[in-house]
């Protein structure tokens, strides 16, 4: 699916000129200085509340991949209108926003087993609406979010300088939900299916892929985006031929390098 971008809106007064008057909308820069996000994710489990402090629009960022039951739910002055829950790993319950299911959000990859893909869903607020936002399953290793951006929320150290950091040529951890190590793409003859999570564009990267270590593992950077707007990798060998823990790099673009970890190649491992 294709993801839409939204830029939640400002208070009025950003968009007012010194006489008080109405002036233009405010611009994306004024609108993503203003917004911060309040985060839960596998890791970080529980319940977290925002207060809208002016009438706008604010985005929620949702993906429910797990290995054991989970489910999460945001309310809107109490009244549910996201839900979603999911008892494995294969199962085919979709993300449901005010009583109608979103198709895309959960795909059959082969028959009877889907992977659930990250959503993006844009809702309209006024001044001192309540949302909560609730996260909570056993995931196993899957890396699960549940994401509010929204204007008047600080914004954390570690969101402003974690992956930015690459640009000094250090490695940092790759992340934003939706990756896959696939140990046997079907349709390459059985090679592993590295997919990214579709944060990630191919601007990001400069197509340099090290496989613990070695810098001649790549069959194929396929182009484009596919099966949730997502980057797809093609490696020579299947996961097993891998042995058991495999570290992925990535070259960044800035310079550096972004990792991920995989606990055993033959596994199919999602985060």
């Amino acid at each position: 699916m294709c993801l839409l971008v939204s830029f939640p809106c400002v208070p009025e007064a950003l968009c007012q000129d010194a006489a008080g008057a109405k002036n233009m909308l405010a611009t994306v820069e004024d609108v993503l200085a203003d917004a911060g996000e309040l985060e839960l994710t596998a890791e970080a489990q529980g319940t977290k509340t925002y207060t809208a402090i002016s009438d706008c629009e604010v985005t929620i960022k949702s993906f429910l991949t797990t290995y054991g039951p989970a489910e999460l739910s945001v309310s809107l002055n109490d009244e549910k209108i996201i839900t979603w829950q999911r008892q494995n790993d294969t199962d085919s319950s979709k993300l449901i926003v005010k009583g109608e299911e979103i198709a895309e959000s959960n795909i059959e990859v082969k028959p009877g087993d889907f992977t659930a893909q990250p959503q993006e869903t844009k809702i309209a607020v006024k001044k001192g609406d309540k949302l909560t936002l609730n996260l909570s399953g056993e995931f196993g290793a899957a890396s699960a979010y549940l994401t509010l951006v929204a204007p008047g929320i600080p914004k954390s150290e570690a969101s402003a300088s974690s992956e930015n950091s690459a640009s000094s040529g250090t490695v940092v951890a790759g992340s934003g939900g939706g990756f896959l190590w696939k140990p046997i793409s079907e349709s390459r003859g059985g090679v592993v299916a590295l997919i990214l999570p579709p944060k990630y564009r191919h601007g990001d990267f400069d197509k340099k892929v090290w496989i613990n270590g070695s810098a001649n593992e790549v069959k194929e950077w396929s182009s484009g985006y596919h099966n949730g707007n997502r980057i797809h990798i093609f490696l020579k060998k299947n996961g097993a031929s891998y042995g058991g823990k495999v570290t992925i790099e990535l070259g960044s673009a800035k310079g550096g390098r972004i990792k991920w970890d995989v606990a055993n190649g033959a596994n199919r491992t999602e985060k």
